[in-house]
């Protein structure tokens, strides 16, 4: 009888603190509200095998292709080229995509790994852009567009990497800890909630101010909203679960070593990244890759120093790859 109760009280408690947490994910998705994009251009979807994918075109249809792979961080999405597209499309057809799991793309609940987006950003370039494109990485996203274009060259003009990490050119795996933060961060109601606290308006803007950008005066209240917007669609979890138990690494020492495709790779100088060390690391193992490092500026360059990065990507895609 004793143990009846016990079991009892503790399925009500259990229930009670799933109830509650149900409740402030409910709240969550509602103080969210609708994301739409903020860039110019067409908007228009491609239907990948895991889901539709959200991207906006700008630009001549006889130009040259660019396109422009968000980063992963609170909130991610094209919107961080909102500064970028409108000038870069005066010499360039610019593509900007959401990928798998952000902004406005679907947002499956699948196990996402390093090669669905390899695949996803590969398939795009061949069924949407169908021509050799040059690619604008944003930090993890490097990983995938160098696998890529060492897999499939003929794709790819030229690689223009923006803060890519030196832990891409290193073997990784996961470990039993970061299995359980999968687990628990992919469990229906408990998951969302710990998600939920995760990605704050606080947090958010606490994670940015400390590694996305050198001005402070940037993140402001606008930013914020779009972030938390972005980060609280329904099923944002699946794909933060994947990157903080390490499924979303892959090591592209072997294929950047060998990589033929033209390559420039871009750091804030005042980034958590060492401009000096990271680009050592890189020309290591592909002494033909070009380096730029921009001033006063952090992971959020393309934001930061704007005109600059917008030059230097013109420049950088002026001459075309032989």
């Amino acid at each position: 009888m004793a143990f009846a109760k016990k079991l009892l009280t503790t399925s009500l408690a259990v229930g009670g603190a799933l109830g509650v947490m149900a409740v402030f994910n409910k709240l969550t998705a509602s103080m969210a509200g609708e994301l739409d994009t903020v860039l110019t251009g067409e908007e228009r979807r491609y239907p990948w095998k895991y889901g539709d994918m959200f991207y906006t075109v700008k630009g001549a249809r006889d130009a040259r292709p660019l396109l422009l792979i968000h980063g992963f961080a609170p909130g991610a999405s094209s919107y961080e080229w909102r500064k970028n597209v409108d000038a870069l499309a005066q010499d360039f057809r610019v593509y900007t995509l959401d990928l798998l799991g952000f902004g406005l793309s679907d947002r499956p609940a699948i196990e996402y790994t390093a090669e669905t987006f390899a695949d996803l950003i590969s398939d795009f370039i061949r069924e949407v852009i169908g021509k050799p494109t040059t690619v604008v990485a944003h930090g993890l996203s490097s990983t995938y567009v160098i696998a890529d274009a060492y897999r499939r060259p003929k794709l790819f003009e030229r690689l223009i990497l923006v803060e890519p990490s030196p832990t891409i050119l290193q073997e990784s795996s996961s470990s039993p800890l970061q299995g359980l933060v999968q687990k628990a961060l992919s469990a229906p109601i408990v998951g969302e909630f710990i998600y939920n606290l995760l990605n704050s308006r606080q947090a958010i803007r606490n994670y940015y101010d400390r590694e996305g950008y050198h001005n402070p005066g940037l993140i402001t209240d606008e930013l914020v909203e779009y972030l938390y917007t972005s980060a609280h669609q329904s099923n944002s979890q699946y794909p933060v679960a994947a990157l903080l138990s390490n499924e979303l690494s892959l090591d592209v020492h072997e294929p950047f070593s060998r990589l033929q495709v033209p390559v420039v790779a871009v750091w804030g100088r005042e980034g958590v990244l060492t401009p000096s060390e990271a680009s050592a690391a890189f020309k290591r193992v592909n002494p033909r890759i070009e380096v730029r490092i921009l001033d006063r500026c952090s992971y959020q360059v393309q934001e930061e120093q704007a005109e600059s990065f917008n030059n230097l990507v013109k420049e950088a895609a002026a001459v075309k790859a032989q």
